[in-house]
């Protein structure tokens, strides 16, 4: 009888073993370089190594990262923190799973306008419309921030969403009069334009660019994956700094840029832990625009 219980206890085992080696993970992801430790685990194996099998879609409307969510069409997005927290105060029990990058950064970002426009400052902003890849998100929110500590009102300029893949057009074609860009899409709008100001210099060091978010119900019933996740992409960050080529390549994979261009790209700083005081940081950024008006608790949003 002992034996059939030992029998049935490795069977038992050896079952959960399969089950967490069979965790299958869809996870909508932004072209960005912030994202390079996703792509690193998924092409050199890392994921798989701690039983996940990760299917990386991507992502064409930032601004519907969190309705992906909640409708099922993946179980890990990467949103702005900005948006997990919009989240909350319209009742969506979203949470953070883990960070990306963090700024200020040594990947270029910067609001572009073309040569020949004339405009020199964030006040010649006034009046214009300028591109963001999506309104209410991290880029648009810190590049009101930076207007507004440069004593402009923001409330003057008009946003308009312009997706990174768009941006070169739109500005070459006098759409919009800037764009709001990051690497790798940074070094192709240099061709046609330069940079009036960088609202991620304004930042406070260590600041969330974007993160991995998923609902709490879900983080819940898979705590196992959470933290293989969360392992796989510390894994991949030590392999990124050791391996610039491969990083490279699969940056040019997953992004769709020319190879030339994320040559000139440089790494971002990377980092996998959400603390609350960067969560804290955001809820009263969006606090201070308007965004939300529930005041969350910063420690609790943040997936155990």
């Amino acid at each position: 009888m002992k034996r059939v219980a030992v029998l049935l206890s490795a069977v038992a085992s050896l079952i959960a073993v399969a089950a967490q080696a069979n965790e299958k993970i869809s996870v909508l992801y932004s072209p960005t370089t912030g994202l390079t430790p996703s792509y690193i685990a998924k092409e050199q194996g890392i994921f798989q190594k701690h039983g996940l099998d990760v299917d990386l879609v991507l992502l064409t409307n930032q601004g519907a990262v969190i309705s992906a969510l909640v409708g099922g069409s993946a179980q890990i997005v990467t949103p702005s923190a900005l948006a997990v927290i919009q989240a909350s105060d319209q009742g969506i029990d979203v949470v953070f799973v883990g960070s990306t990058s963090l700024s200020p950064s040594k990947s270029r970002s910067g609001v572009f306008v073309k040569n020949g426009s004339g405009i020199k400052t964030p006040s010649d902003l006034i009046g214009k419309k300028v591109g963001v890849p999506s309104l209410n998100t991290l880029i648009h929110v810190i590049a009101r921030r930076w207007l507004e500590l440069n004593g402009v009102d923001y409330n003057k300029v008009d946003f308009a969403e312009i997706g990174f893949q768009q941006m070169y057009d739109a500005l070459n074609a006098g759409i919009v009069s800037g764009v709001s860009a990051i690497d790798p899409y940074y070094g192709k709008l240099e061709q046609i334009g330069y940079v009036v100001g960088n609202p991620d210099e304004s930042l406070p060091k260590n600041t969330l660019t974007s993160v991995y978010a998923s609902t709490r119900e879900w983080t819940t019933a898979h705590k196992d994956a959470v933290a293989a996740y969360r392992q796989s992409l510390t894994e991949a960050i030590e392999f990124i700094n050791t391996h610039d080529a491969e990083a490279r390549a699969a940056i040019v994979k997953y992004t769709k840029q020319p190879e030339a261009v994320v040559a000139a790209t440089p790494m971002p700083i990377l980092g996998v832990t959400v603390h609350p005081e960067q969560v804290q940081f955001f809820i009263d950024l969006a606090r201070h625009q308007g965004f939300v008006k529930s005041n969350p608790d910063a420690a609790r949003m943040i997936a155990p």
